[in-house]
């Protein structure tokens, strides 16, 4: 059997003292005093520096395949530099996650479930939806501002002076930021997301994961990733590594072939994740992320996480033997881990003290627009809101087309959309960890313009001006929904866009002085 490791013998990097950021790197108080949450804000505004404008995005697209194919040996250079190598990664001993649909949702699972048994866990995920330290999570919570800034300037000053004219974009940063962490703290096993695609998306740097993971296939990123579902099965399977199992969620019949024929050609042994019922489960469940579509994220976690145990030789109770790709009887304990498991932003339910109900999720693809729906239908019922007047508050991002996601929101008795860009407030503060640079404001705006006349095309009936609303930010659009619920109750359903449901959250935090994230 495999033992891990006493912490004190894994690798410890050098920590980093409270004067390595430099007297120009903070900010001051009125005191003269400087403090951990300065500190914290200067490294998030120069995190924020490394995000490409929609300018740059744009000129960049056109070298898309050079970019993606230096992607991967530019990663592996800063890692060097940071003196972080295969066999520190390899010692993390990952689970690797990609898909389209569900990712964050299966790895949290997972999490939840290793981290129910007293491992130290790890886990990378992305986007973040209130401050960006939710991507670098320890045992399950966001590492604290102090280590975040701390170890940002670590990074962040050895690759500033050894690459100062080639710095890492946002999302390679804190990826690389992320293995530091994650190695410093001794963590025992990591859950590792990956960012967009999976050939080159810069977490593939890892040599030999424990297992991979690839959830539900659907159409998103498809000016990166390709068109057809076949294209983005290239793409996901890319994670596959000689030797390493892989356990995918069904899919059709198209994209199974591509990630089998991959398999095949990595020497990868892959199984399908069976469906819930070839479980057994030592009592009825009630999941810590609703909707039914979660249970194609569970038996997916609940595949993984048996894997990643038999391959590191660490004893899950009462899941010892079995063979991947079969269901098995899932114990109490693990009954227990799957519904304490929580996760943000997707399929939330939040009731205000004014007479508002928020319905978030962050679905932002067909698939799980649909699934989303349905939860919400699902949700209406519950809470007895038939009828309540319902307003949309809904934005999508990138090369996403509103008109495809919008029409699965027809059957929620909808009667009012309001739409803005993703955008916290109207000016730009780029030391928030909100800010997102990379689309213009006029993009956004003409963005939500074409979501309020999608959702006005998809309706039966005519639908008026009034019931149509665009605002420039998510504050103007939250205090316009907030302003109606003075006269009536409103039940308001947050979805498109997962920066859109933390901006949300935020606010609602904000006035309500709750911790919702």
């Amino acid at each position: 059997m495999m033992r891990f490791l006493p912490q004190t013998n894994r690798l410890l990097l050098p920590s980093t003292s409270s004067t390595a950021c430099g007297v120009n790197q903070l900010r001051m108080t009125s005191g003269n005093a400087v403090t951990s949450v300065s500190r914290y804000e200067e490294a998030v505004r120069l995190l924020n520096s490394l995000q490409s404008n929609a300018a740059t995005i744009k000129k960049l697209r056109g070298q898309r395949e050079n970019l993606q194919a230096m992607n991967l040996p530019q990663c592996r250079k800063y890692l060097e530099s940071l003196k972080i190598f295969d066999n520190d990664l390899n010692a993390l001993n990952i689970i690797h996650v990609s898909g389209t649909k569900g990712k964050g949702s299966t790895c949290a699972y997972a999490e939840a479930i290793l981290r129910h048994q007293g491992l130290k866990t790890g886990l990378y995920t992305s986007p973040h939806l209130v401050h960006v330290r939710e991507r670098i999570r320890i045992d399950g919570d966001p590492v604290d501002e102090k280590t975040f800034a701390e170890e940002f300037f670590h990074v962040y000053d050895i690759i500033k002076k050894e690459h100062s004219e080639n710095m890492p974009a946002y999302f390679k940063f804190l990826t690389l930021l992320a293995f530091r962490i994650f190695i410093k703290m001794n963590v025992q096993v990591v859950i590792l997301e990956v960012g967009i695609g999976g050939e080159y998306d810069c977490t593939n740097v890892i040599e030999q994961p424990k297992v991979c993971g690839v959830t539900t296939l659907d159409y998103d990123h498809i000016s990166i990733l390709g068109s057809k579902l076949s294209e983005i099965a290239w793409h996901k399977a890319g994670i596959f590594k000689k030797g390493v199992p892989a356990i995918y969620s069904p899919t059709t019949p198209e994209a199974e072939e591509v990630l089998l024929s991959r398999a095949a050609d990595k020497s990868t042994s892959i199984y399908e994740a069976p469906p819930v019922s070839a479980y057994h489960f030592a009592r009825q469940i009630s999941p810590g992320i609703s909707g039914v579509h979660q249970f194609s994220n569970i038996s997916l976690a609940l595949q993984l996480v048996r894997v990643w145990s038999q391959k590191c030789e660490f004893v899950l109770p009462g899941i010892e033997n079995g063979q991947a790709g079969k269901g098995f009887d899932v114990p109490l304990w693990m009954c227990d881990a799957i519904e304490s498991c929580r996760w943000p932003g997707r399929s939330q339910v939040v009731t205000t003290e004014r007479n508002i109900t928020y319905l978030l999720d962050g679905a932002h693809t067909p698939k799980s627009m649909e699934a989303c729906s349905e939860w919400a239908a699902e949700e209406i019922a519950h809470l007895k809101k038939e009828k309540v007047k319902k307003i949309l508050l809904f934005q999508c991002t990138a090369d996403r087309c509103p008109s495809t996601l919008i029409q699965y929101l027809k059957p929620l008795g909808i009667s009012q959309i309001v739409s803005c860009p993703t955008q916290l407030y109207s000016s730009i503060d780029k030391s928030a960890d909100s800010t997102n640079l990379n689309a213009s404001r006029d993009e956004q705006m003409d963005k939500a313009q074409q979501c309020v006349t999608s959702w006005k095309e998809s309706m039966d009936h005519k639908v008026s001006e009034d019931q149509m609303k665009v605002f420039d930010c998510i504050s103007t659009a939250f205090e316009f929904i907030e302003e109606q619920a003075s006269s009536q109750e409103i039940l308001v359903i947050v979805t498109g866009s997962l920066h859109l449901v933390g901006g949300v959250l935020n606010l609602i935090s904000n006035k309500t002085h709750k911790k919702l994230v």
